[in-house]
């Protein structure tokens, strides 16, 4: 039996802090490639993305799956937080006590990893830990794997840079600017033009290049540094591809899918070599657009390597054809998209949704991965926008546009601007100094 979880107030905090809602009333439609006839491809769309773009029902579809994934946090939150669980210090699945434990380490004061698939730093000398605020992220299918972590505060830039190097992870994605809304979301924590190097500990990391990805737009930067660790001197120095999306807000969804789409391709050519590590994705709080493009990033990928296990309905997949493999043509691997006709009387399974289910199994393995509504909505466009191009390819794809093509935006969330605090005590890093239960209400 659950104890009534509203006589902890740790909860309560916790609960208002992450925004969730159980009782979600707004529909966000997906909004579909403009000028692009989608009737075309119809036919062609697996069910699950095909249903989420339909007029009539597709939102409706959409806020009740992102409703079904609320309240399964929700009730992680109130196992974790009961006052039985509190008092006995059992460790469960979904504990959180380390991340309570170094609260300083933590940008904000409500956003903790599961102890069970937290980042642990290897090389920690006496009078050190392992804590960082960082967790491993797996979806439910295909080998591949990410750290998804907060925007690194002055006090753990060696932590992070020290994960980077242990785990062998060659690029960094960044879903951030340094300062949005008036306040400060990420500190800097590469080695810039002005000062190329920084030292941190044994850690050499160094500026090598340097550029827009675009010379029209300055919405993706790329960074090259090399990193270099002084107990390893025999060891060649890596280099490290740090990508940096600024156009995504903080209070909505990009533009375009395409930007994103693009930081996607950009990050995956840059992920060499095979035995790379994890790619590390974080925005602030690493959770809303950190998930997102996680989301994105995992289900396009396996689209790619294995497109029956995306495609295919799940009761059939003993009988799908056989294992595709890495870098299949386009025209094979888009052979797979083809429906099930037989699908249309079961569409209602939420278990049938890739994106669910990868939102779903995220949620287990960090809070808050794709935080709000309008995120969720944005994993289903990307994906969509992904496949009329695939599917367009060598056709004169309308989609092959400029990034700055106007679309319409969703609507900025009701929230006011707050004034900016002072640098001295943004710097400290930790929730109840630098924010509020206001501002919580979404720091994705």
């Amino acid at each position: 039996m659950i104890e009534n979880p509203h006589i902890n107030p740790l909860f309560e905090h916790v609960r208002l802090a992450m925004g969730l809602n159980t009782n979600i009333t707004e529909e966000v439609p997906v909004r579909l490639p403009p000028r692009f006839p989608i009737d075309s491809i119809r036919d062609r769309l697996p069910y699950w993305l095909l249903d989420s773009t339909r007029e009539e029902t597709g939102k409706t579809r959409l806020a009740e799956y992102f409703q079904k994934i609320e309240v399964a946090e929700k009730k992680r939150l109130a196992l974790l937080m009961s006052p039985q669980e509190m008092r006995t210090g059992r460790t469960t699945e979904f504990s959180i006590y380390a991340g309570l434990e170094k609260g300083l380490k933590n940008r904000y004061n409500h956003v903790w990893p599961f102890d069970h698939t937290r980042v642990r730093i290897k090389e920690c000398k006496e009078g050190e830990d392992d804590y960082i605020n960082a967790s491993f992220l797996r979806p439910p299918f295909g080998q591949k794997s990410y750290i998804v972590t907060q925007g690194p505060l002055p006090s753990t830039f060696q932590d992070f840079w020290k994960v980077v190097w242990e785990q062998e992870s060659r690029v960094i994605i960044m879903l951030t600017r340094e300062f949005e809304m008036g306040r400060v979301k990420c500190h800097r924590y590469w080695p810039t033009s002005d000062s190329p190097t920084m030292i941190l500990g044994s850690l050499k990391v160094t500026l090598s290049n340097e550029y827009q990805q675009d010379i029209h737009d300055d919405t993706i930067q790329v960074r090259q540094v090399k990193l270099s660790h002084t107990d390893y001197p025999d060891e060649l120095e890596r280099t490290i591809t740090h990508i940096q999306y600024i156009g995504w807000p903080d209070f909505g969804v990009p533009e375009s899918p395409m930007e994103v789409l693009k930081v996607v391709q950009l990050a995956n050519s840059h992920n060499t070599p095979s035995s790379a590590g994890p790619m590390v994705v974080h925005c602030s709080a690493g959770c809303g657009r950190t998930g997102a493009f996680c989301v994105i990033d995992s289900v396009i990928s396996e689209l790619k390597n294995s497109p029956e296990i995306i495609l295919a309905k799940r009761s059939h997949a003993n009988t799908s054809p056989d294992r595709i493999q890495p870098n299949t043509s386009s025209e094979r691997v888009l052979s797979m998209v083809r429906r099930d006709p037989s699908q249309t009387a079961r569409g209602g399974d939420p278990m049938e949704d890739i994106v669910f289910v990868t939102v779903n199994r995220f949620r287990e393995q960090r809070l808050s991965m794709v935080q709000c509504l309008r995120q969720y909505v944005f994993c289903y466009e990307a994906i969509l926008w992904h496949l009329v191009i695939e599917l367009t390819r060598g056709q004169g794809s309308i989609l092959a546009f400029s990034p700055k093509t106007t679309v319409p935006q969703t609507p900025s969330l009701p929230f006011p601007l707050k004034s900016m605090p002072s640098r001295s005590l943004l710097s400290r890093g930790n929730a109840p100094v630098t924010t509020s239960n206001e501002e919580f209400s979404y720091f994705g």
